[in-house]
């Protein structure tokens, strides 16, 4: 798995969706629950912090870090993405994540390009593919969508 593509429509406008994703205020109230930190220009620095019930499975606080390498609000962010969940994962090299957001048919199309070619782990956990490591990018976007949407995550 080298190249992950996940693209979901969300019935928002391109700005309401950035600030989901990028904005504190707004990006712990879906999917992990995890507060994630932007500095929006190049070279920023991004972090998702561990939410109670991960560092209480042995977590670090910082539970996933990396740097922003562009930034055009609200239209593209290319950033590094490294997970720290256990040292096996923490041993592979950051890889590179970009949001495209376009408006499209009166909604956004929120692509996610997750490139992997040398994190084998990071692969697997982030497809959704392991059962046990919380549904990975489609899970993440579809709870993404319901809360931009409803205002609730999925399940309440």
């Amino acid at each position: 798995m080298g190249v992950q593509v996940n693209r979901v429509f969300i019935n928002a406008k391109p700005q309401q969706v950035w600030d989901a994703i990028t904005n504190p205020e707004f990006n712990d109230k879906y999917a992990y629950r995890c507060v994630s930190e932007y500095d929006l220009r190049v070279g920023g620095a991004f972090r998702a912090l561990a939410n109670k019930e991960m560092l209480e499975h042995g977590a670090p606080e910082v539970a996933i870090d990396g740097e922003v390498l562009e930034c055009d609000p609200p239209r593209r962010l290319v950033q590094t993405w490294h997970a720290m969940f256990s040292p096996e994962i923490a041993a592979e090299p950051a890889t590179t994540l970009t949001w495209e957001l376009e408006e499209q048919y009166g909604s956004t199309r929120l692509t996610v390009t997750h490139e992997t070619p040398d994190a084998p782990l990071t692969a697997a956990m982030t497809s959704g593919d392991i059962a046990d490591a919380g549904g990975g990018w489609p899970y993440l976007l579809s709870d993404l969508k319901t809360f931009v949407e409803t205002g609730a995550p999925m399940g309440g």
